[in-house]
C-alpha cells in the first residue's frame, strides 16, 4: 500500500489518499471530518493505478477546497453503501465484473465479448437507468457487435434489477438490429480439386524455401485432420492423446486450446470445453488412423496430439502467414483464412447427401446454424416429388 502524494520514508500527509491492492482491485482509502471513506475501483493493473490516482487527486483537491461530495457520487458511478464508519462506493462496472465473475462464471480479463463490454462501459463516466441507453446507442459499431452487447447489457441489468440495485431495466424493450449477411470471401469452401492441391503442395514441400528450417511438410497431419473433420482450429490444437481411441475407433471432441485477448501464442493460450459446451464424437477412419497413430504412439493421455517443432502448442496465426497462405499464393488459389477449411468440410458433407442435423452434429453446430448456414450448398432437384 502507498500514499497518493506522500514521499517514500515520510509519514502520509493529513488527508492523504492510500492506493492499495484489495484483492485484485484498487481500492482507495482516506478520512475526512472523522470519517474513513474506501473506493474500490476497477482490477488492480499498472493502467488502472493511472486511473486511480486521478480520482485521488480528485479527492483530496475536495477535501482542500471543502468541495468534498460526502456521497462519493463525483469519484464514480452506482450506488455508495455504508458499513459502520465506512463508506464503499460500487460503481457501474464493478457491479458488470461481479455479475460476470461470480454469476455468469466468466473473466473479463479472459472473454472478449465481456472484456469489450466492460471497457466499453468504463468510458460512459457517471451510468444511471435515466441515460444507459443514450450512452449505449451513442456508440458506434456494427450490427453483430451492437447486438452482443445489448444482450450481455439486458441480462446484466436484469440482474441489478433482481439484486434490486436499479428499479427497472431501461434496456428491455429495446430490439436487437438486423445484421446483413454477405459472403466472407476469405471464408468461403475450397474445391474438392483446391484441397488435394493444397494438401499435395504441403506434403511435398512445394512451396517451402529450400533452407527454410521447418519444412511445410511438418505440418501435413495437422492440416489433413482439419480438412477430414472440419473441426474448429482451436479445437485440432487442442486436441489430447487421451481422445484419440485407437481401440474404439473414435475421436472425442471436448476441449479447446483458445487464443487468448493477448497472443494466440502457446504460452497465452486458455483451455477449456469447446464453444458451444458440448462433446461430440468423431469416427477413426481408416485415413485419419493412418496419420494420428503415429503422432499419439509413446504419449501420455494429457499430451497433445499436434506441437509445434518446438514441442509446445501450434500458433495458428503463425502457421497461416509462415505457411498457409504462402502454399496458396503458390498455388494461385484464392487467400482464404483457415477457418475457411470448417466450411469446406461442411460443404462436402452437404454435397455428399448428409442431412443438415448429421452435418451440425459433426460440426458441433446448432442444427438452426447448418440450416442458416450451409444448405444453399444443397442442389436443386430435376424434379419435385408427385402428388
Amino acid at each position: 500500500m502507498h500514499h497518493f502524494g506522500s514521499q517514500m520514508g515520510h509519514k502520509s500527509p493529513k488527508g492523504a489518499v492510500s492506493i492499495s491492492n484489495n484483492n485484485g482491485r484498487v481500492r482507495l482509502r482516506w478520512r475526512y471530518e472523522g470519517v474513513r471513506y474506501s473506493l474500490n475501483l476497477f482490477q488492480h493493473t499498472a493502467f488502472n493505478l493511472l486511473e486511480a490516482k486521478k480520482v485521488a487527486l480528485i479527492i483530496q483537491q475536495g477535501m482542500l477546497m471543502r468541495s468534498f461530495d460526502v456521497t462519493l457520487s463525483k469519484y464514480g458511478s452506482g450506488t455508495p453503501l455504508r458499513t459502520g464508519s465506512e463508506q464503499t462506493l460500487q460503481t457501474f462496472p464493478m457491479h458488470f465484473e461481479r455479475w460476470v465473475k461470480e454469476y455468469k462464471q466468466m473473466d473479463c480479463e479472459l472473454h472478449t465479448n465481456y472484456n469489450s463490454t466492460r471497457n466499453m462501459i468504463r468510458k460512459w463516466g457517471k451510468v444511471t437507468s435515466d441515460n444507459v441507453l443514450t450512452k449505449f446507442n451513442a456508440e458506434t459499431f456494427c450490427a453483430g457487435t451492437y447486438n452482443r452487447r445489448l444482450t450481455i447489457l439486458k441480462s446484466f441489468i436484469n440482474w441489478m434489477v433482481v439484486e434490486e440495485i436499479w428499479k427497472r431495466n431501461p434496456l428491455s424493450g429495446v430490439r436487437t438490429k438486423k445484421v446483413k449477411r454477405e459472403k466472407q470471401k476469405t471464408r468461403e469452401p475450397f474445391s474438392v480439386e483446391e484441397i488435394s492441391r493444397i494438401l499435395h503442395a504441403i506434403k511435398t514441400d512445394a512451396a517451402c524455401a529450400r533452407y527454410s528450417a521447418t519444412k511445410h511438410s511438418y505440418y501435413y497431419e495437422f492440416v489433413y485432420f482439419l480438412f477430414k473433420t472440419g473441426v474448429r482450429n482451436a479445437e485440432a490444437i487442442g486436441l489430447r492423446v487421451g481422445s484419440v481411441d485407437l481401440c474404439a475407433n473414435v475421436i472425442y471432441i471436448k476441449e479447446v486450446l483458445a487464443r487468448s485477448m493477448k497472443s494466440s501464442s502457446s504460452a497465452q493460450r486458455i483451455r477449456k470445453s469447446t464453444k458451444n459446451g458440448k462433446e461430440r464424437v468423431l469416427p477413426l477412419t481408416t485415413d485419419l488412423r493412418a496419420i494420428l497413430s503415429p503422432l499419439v504412439m509413446g504419449k501420455g493421455p494429457d499430451d497433445l496430439v499436434f506441437v509445434s517443432p518446438t514441442g509446445k502448442a501450434i500458433d495458428d496465426n503463425n502457421f497461416r502467414n509462415r505457411i498457409f497462405k504462402k502454399v496458396l499464393s503458390h498455388l494461385g488459389i484464392p487467400y482464404r483464412v483457415i477457418y475457411a477449411i470448417r466450411h469446406s468440410f461442411a460443404s462436402r458433407c452437404i454435397d455428399e447427401g448428409l442431412t443438415p442435423v448429421v452435418v451440425s452434429f459433426l460440426l458441433g453446430n446448432h442444427p438452426l446454424t447448418a440450416l442458416k448456414t450451409y444448405t444453399h450448398q444443397i442442389s436443386l432437384p430435376k424434379d419435385l416429388p408427385p402428388i
